[in-house]
């Protein structure tokens, strides 16, 4: 019956103990939140750049203006041009311009087709350059017409006729013929020259001309010859040197 009476005092003790402890639970664990400003969205707090575009000037090209010289002028077209003695190409060079080099005109020939101007090499001297070969520049108007120098042989020919028949060892008789053309009254002095197998020369002879026009060279006769090889030439002294030649050969 004791025994009893422990163990229900034990059980009575143990439940009283057993109200009064608290409880303890473990507490919910909430993530902070995140901080944010209120009605801005993130994305939107970078500064934003605009683009810009910076325009390219454009670039104007000036003309250059090249004054016009008081004084008249030539200078070559494309390349150097010869300058010669008479406004012909009959008439010897006498000078040149280099090409982007410039002579003043002096005068012209009457159509204005050939340039009186200072040559450039020597400003003391004069010679024609043709207008077909240079540009002008400067004021053109009152540009004194100049005669022309004293004619000159413009044209030479020459020819040779063999006839028939040819024999080797014989006289072959040749027959030489020429023209003689000048651009105004001249005294033309002229000479024949033969070279080859045989050669030789015959002495100076003079055509007048009263007026510019063609000749027929003098005629010293028939040559005779063996059969060769040969050159004739129609040699033009005086007023000016200028000559033609002509290949011919004696053969059966």
């Amino acid at each position: 019956m004791r025994v009893y009476k422990i163990v229900a005092l034990f059980a009575s003790v143990s439940l009283i103990l057993a109200c009064n402890f608290p409880t303890f639970a473990p507490a919910s664990q909430s993530p902070s939140p995140t901080p944010t400003t209120a009605g801005v969205n993130p994305l939107d707090t970078a500064t934003s750049v605009p683009a810009t575009f910076t325009a390219v000037p454009t670039i104007t090209q000036t003309a250059t203006i090249v004054p016009t010289p008081s004084v008249p002028q030539v200078t070559p077209i494309s390349a150097g041009v010869n300058c010669r003695s008479g406004p012909d190409v009959s008439y010897p060079s006498s000078s040149s311009i280099a090409l982007g080099g410039i002579a003043q005109i002096a005068g012209r020939n009457d159509d204005s087709s050939w340039w009186y101007v200072r040559d450039p090499f020597s400003p003391g001297s004069f010679c024609w350059v043709s207008a077909a070969v240079v540009t002008t520049a400067g004021n053109l108007a009152g540009i004194p017409v100049i005669a022309p120098p004293a004619a000159i042989v413009t044209n030479v020919t020459a020819n040779a006729d063999v006839a028939s028949p040819v024999m080797c060892g014989g006289p072959n008789v040749v027959n030489f013929s020429g023209s003689i053309t000048t651009n105004g009254p001249a005294k033309v002095s002229v000479q024949w020259e033969l070279t080859g197998d045989k050669s030789f020369t015959t002495s100076p002879e003079t055509v007048n001309f009263k007026a510019a026009g063609t000749k027929s060279a003098p005629d010293d006769g028939a040559y005779t010859t063996d059969c060769g090889h040969f050159t004739i030439t129609l040699h033009v002294l005086s007023p000016n040197d200028i000559k033609a030649s002509k290949d011919f050969k004696v053969e059966p």
